[in-house]
């Protein structure tokens, strides 16, 4: 037995004896990078084990190591492997869950995978004016364009390209999924007779008279400042399901146009260059696609639409959620008319949102 000591505590003491002693060796180690800065420099990082048997560590620069009690948390590990899993988690950034095998008789500790840590995403909102009067702008459409000037010499290909989305995306999509651009046909039309929260996943309305077959959803305000497209699960008599959670809320009656519509893909076909996350509002693509409408990996179960670019309201006033993915975004109004300014903005993620202003 140990050597006895004593401890003193509210005025009690104590003899205490230490006849066990735990002894944690590294299992695991790791490092997380910022996807869209790399290094991981000021973030606060934590890792949180499945297990509580499991103690962890950290750095300011996103190193990391999982310890445990062989005895205790891997008695077996002369003979069997474990798989240990837990989840990486940082302010400002999406979680990452990790699976990690430790093998039979291991070398340890073992080394997991490099992780780019993916910023989540915030909202660009302004306001476009005209430069002489200062009067707003109604109707301007504002996308994304390729950076004006160029790096020289130039990166090496495939160049990436940003896509901006009024609306953001309801599924995940893998890197290398298509995106083209479709033209659209009305087959019908109808009205919300209730209103339509965000997060709903069923609408009421007037009628489905031509929502058969291939046909999906499109809901909009009047002003189509709002709009997105809804694929269908199901329909029933003056309802019908969608096969996502809608991104926005809307109104019943003539407050929102909902219109049935079917999709004819035209035009080249872009890849994402990489995989895109729900909630993203931009797109990194192997090719700009300046068109109204685009089918993000079409003829799959994960098949959606949206409207390309953010436009202005009656006041001039635009807004764009799910901005990720790039340092630097380069914003133009009105595409095809030229000698409009190009704004280069660099995102700033510790802001949940950001403005740019444009006049014109």
């Amino acid at each position: 037995m140990a050597t006895s000591y004593t401890v003193t505590a509210s005025d009690t003491i104590y003899t205490v004896v230490d006849d066990c002693t735990i002894v944690y060796s590294a299992v695991i180690t790791g490092v997380v990078t910022d996807e869209i800065l790399g290094a991981f420099d000021g973030g606060v990082l934590t890792v949180k084990p499945a297990r509580n048997d499991l103690d962890t560590k950290t750095s300011g620069t996103g190193l990391y190591a999982i310890a445990a009690s062989l005895v205790r948390s891997f008695p077996k590990l002369a003979t069997q492997s474990y798989t240990v899993n837990y989840t990486l988690r940082a302010a400002g950034f999406r979680d990452v869950a990790m699976s990690v095998t430790i093998p039979a008789n291991p070398t340890l500790a073992i080394g997991a995978p490099t992780v780019a840590m993916r910023r989540l995403p915030v909202r660009v909102q302004g306001r476009v004016v005209l430069d002489a009067t200062g009067a707003p702008v109604a109707g301007a459409q504002i996308v994304c364009v390729d950076n004006p000037t160029p790096p020289s010499p130039p990166p090496p290909p495939p160049l990436p390209h940003t896509l901006l989305m009024r609306s953001p995306l309801y599924f995940d999509h893998a890197k290398n999924a298509q995106v083209q651009q479709v033209t659209l046909t009305v087959g019908g039309t109808a009205h919300l007779t209730q209103p339509a929260a965000a997060g709903s996943r069923t609408i009421a309305v007037d009628t489905t008279a031509g929502l058969g077959g291939s046909a999906f959803v499109q809901l909009a305000t009047p002003s189509f400042t709002t709009m997105e497209y809804a694929t269908v699960a199901a329909t029933g008599p003056g309802l019908v399901t969608l096969n996502a959670p809608l991104n926005r809320s809307y109104a019943a009656g003539i407050a929102t146009t909902v219109q049935y519509v079917t999709a004819t893909t035209v035009g080249p076909v872009a890849h994402l260059l990489t995989d895109a996350n729900a909630g993203d509002g931009v797109l990194v693509a192997d090719q700009l696609l300046q068109v109204a409408t685009s089918v993000i990996d079409g003829g799959t179960a994960q098949a959606e639409y949206h409207e390309m670019g953010a436009l202005t309201d009656a006041n001039g006033y635009y807004a764009v959620d799910g901005v990720g993915r790039a340092a630097e975004i380069f914003l133009r109004p009105n595409p095809g008319t030229p000698g409009l300014p190009v704004a280069s903005w660099f995102v700033e993620y510790d802001q949940a949102v950001n403005v740019v202003n444009f006049r014109i």
